[in-house]
């Protein structure tokens, strides 16, 4: 394996390995940011920015934009340009419910409500762990503390039903998540039919039962990342979608030679997977809200800052479907892309994905200059398909906006594959978007 492939999917593991909710995803970036030398802004107060400087701020703990300044970007000079990749920090998965603790005999299950759209059966026998953030009592009610929490091992498992009780299972099933996707996370003795979840929660806080207040926990799958077939050319892991775009964002914002007269942006969103009209989804007045502190910040009037935005570029990652060896009657018979062909630009003549001729050119072109692979992905056109991050923001900054990622296979899986090879190729397109 090549030392750019082998340095896109070694960080990719870290990342996947690393943060098991988007909560972690989000402290995991802004860890890596600051450790870069990037300072961090608050969300509540007026910010104070030089040209030159690199910033993140955290907005409900969730979401992160990280955002460089030229060195000679300001006020008098000619307008900057505006470059922006986004990213989303969540994936399918499973939300504890309050109260969760449901007992069947001397087993311990906790119920609850899927997140976004799972492959169901993917979930089954796996090895799971818990993550997310707890809320306990603070100074006083305005100030909840909150606990970034993870179980670090596998804590559950939502047991499969055997072929001898159901005959008929390789036909096909269907799961009610409600009734047969309850995770198995103990065996209770006479006295702990009740509060064994909220005893865990006290372990890994470390406060008292009454201090907990709330919290968002998501089920994860524990198995760790790995290489696959002949010559190691596929890697198969959880997360794929999206922590691909996250690292490849992440990585263009901290070593791309960003140009003295550019803004570089890279926004990484909670929510997308279910449907982004949240205060921290990329359908949220936030990202605006921060552009306009940033240029006033800087001395810029907002006539200018739109006037830089209809002149800028924003390149939305996610990932695609990629042509599956099985079922190859699910894909386009023409706009399809294999594992290991590169990024795919992805396209939609109902704007499910940013399409527009003039800026997809763009990107197609940033590509052949630099021997990027890539091809053009579109749905069949009797499947509706999915839709992502760039058509969102497009419509809410009035940005132009392209739609690319990498192809994989079993995508909403609780374990994907991709190409390493498309890694690479991700991250080199993201670099040279900040370099343009």
């Amino acid at each position: 394996m090549q030392t750019n492939t082998r340095s896109a999917i070694d960080a990719l593991f870290v990342l996947s390995q690393s943060a098991h909710s988007p909560f972690h995803c989000c402290k995991y970036c802004e860890d890596t940011l600051k450790k870069a030398g990037f300072l961090a802004l608050p969300k509540n107060e007026p910010i104070s920015l030089t040209p030159g400087g690199k910033y993140y701020i955290d907005l409900y703990d969730a979401t992160c934009i990280a955002f460089t300044v030229g060195k000679k970007v300001s006020a008098g000079k000619k307008l900057p340009k505006l470059r922006m990749i986004t990213a989303h920090t969540d994936w399918p998965s499973f939300l504890i419910k309050p109260q969760p603790e449901l007992t069947q005999g001397s087993y311990g299950k906790l119920n609850i409500e899927p997140y976004g759209g799972a492959v169901y059966t993917s979930w089954l026998d796996r090895p799971l762990g818990i993550a997310g953030k707890v809320c306990t009592k603070g100074k006083d009610a305005f100030h909840p503390v909150t606990h970034l929490i993870d179980s670090k091992k596998p804590v559950a498992v939502i047991p499969g039903l055997a072929i001898h009780m159901n005959p008929e299972i390789n036909k096909g099933m269907q799961l009610n998540p409600q009734l047969q996707l309850l995770p198995l996370v103990a065996r209770l003795g006479a006295d702990e039919k009740s509060d064994y979840f909220l005893h865990y929660l006290e372990l890994l806080t470390g406060c008292k039962a009454e201090d907990i207040l709330d919290y968002e926990l998501f089920l994860y799958n524990a198995d760790p990342g790995a290489e696959v077939g002949l010559n190691g050319e596929f890697f198969s892991c959880p997360r794929i979608d999206n922590y691909s775009s996250v690292q490849a964002a992440l990585s263009a914002l901290l070593h791309a030679d960003t140009k003295e007269d550019h803004i570089c942006i890279s926004a990484f969103y909670h929510n997308e997977e279910i449907g982004s009209a949240t205060k921290q989804g990329a359908g949220s007045v936030m990202t605006m809200d921060l552009l306009k502190r940033i240029f006033a910040a800087l001395g810029f009037s907002e006539e200018m800052l739109s006037c830089t935005i209809a002149e800028g570029l924003c390149l939305s990652l996610d990932v695609a479907h990629g042509l599956h060896p099985n079922y190859p009657d699910k894909n386009d018979p023409t706009c399809q892309i294999c594992l290991g062909d590169g990024v795919a630009l992805k396209l939609s003549a109902r704007q499910s994905y940013a399409t527009d001729s003039s800026y997809v050119s763009v990107i197609e072109g940033i590509c052949r200059q630099h021997n990027i692979p890539y091809k053009k992905f579109v749905n069949r056109s009797d499947q509706r398909g999915g839709s992502t991050l760039g058509s969102i923001t497009s419509a809410k900054l009035a940005i132009p906006c392209v739609d690319a990622g990498v192809p994989i296979l079993s995508m909403h899986s609780a374990r994907e594959l991709m190409a390493c090879t498309d890694q690479e190729a991700l991250c080199a397109l993201a670099a040279q978007m900040f370099r343009g």
